[in-house]
């Protein structure tokens, strides 16, 4: 029994990990200037 709820909280942890380290990510390339996600930006200038 100690062993399976070891094994599930080690599982949650992994998953908070993986989790935080996606967000990190997609923050880091929302503060990116290189990135072309803004698709309507040039479309606003040219007007």
């Amino acid at each position: 029994m100690f062993k399976a709820l070891r094994r599930l909280f080690g599982l949650f942890a992994l998953l908070a990990v993986i989790f935080g380290a996606l967000k990190t990510i997609f923050e880091w390339l929302d503060q990116n200037e290189l990135d072309s996600a803004e698709i309507f930006e040039d479309e606003e200038h040219a007007l």
